[in-house]
């Protein structure tokens, strides 16, 4: 009796932790809304945007992204981009790939065309933290800096 008592006690306890473990083995996805943006780089040049990941298959994102592309101590001052890209995700870690679909202004304007002729893709390898609400790492360009991207809170009505 002593003994089955102990069984029906440890099965209970069992039962007890299964959904905590799992809920702290699940994993943190970027599926959603983020803001981004680098730390300065040469020239005072930084880069920062919003983006937005939409799973497309397990641990695979299509992604969208605007990014401003800003100088302070040299031509252009600002590229303001619109790409497209992909996120695959390997534990913690998420490398996005992206793709120009538009260069939508350059300040001067002057230097548009060039842009358009030259301007990088920007890529980024980024570790989500375990909450899912921030992702540290490196962008990656014709340069490459720190850049941190925090989690958009959908707004509840």
């Amino acid at each position: 009796m002593k003994r089955a008592r102990t069984l029906g006690l440890a099965a209970g306890l069992v039962l007890l932790a299964s959904p905590m473990s799992a809920q702290t083995t699940m994993q943190a996805t970027p599926d959603g809304a983020w803001r981004f943006a680098t730390e300065k780089m040469g020239a005072g040049c930084s880069l920062s945007g919003d983006i937005r990941f939409t799973r497309t298959a397990d641990r695979t994102y299509a992604c969208k992204f605007t990014a401003i592309w800003a100088c302070e101590q040299r031509a252009p001052r600002a590229v303001h981009t619109e790409q497209t890209c992909v996120a695959t995700q390997t534990g913690d870690n998420v490398v996005v790939t992206s793709k120009i679909e538009k260069i939508s202004k350059v300040d001067p304007a002057a230097m548009t065309q060039q842009m358009k002729d030259n301007y990088a893709a920007d890529h980024f390898s980024v570790k989500i933290s375990r909450a899912g609400d921030r992702m540290d790492g490196i962008f990656r360009s014709y340069g490459q800096a720190p850049v941190v991207f925090r989690k958009h809170e959908d707004l509840i009505s």
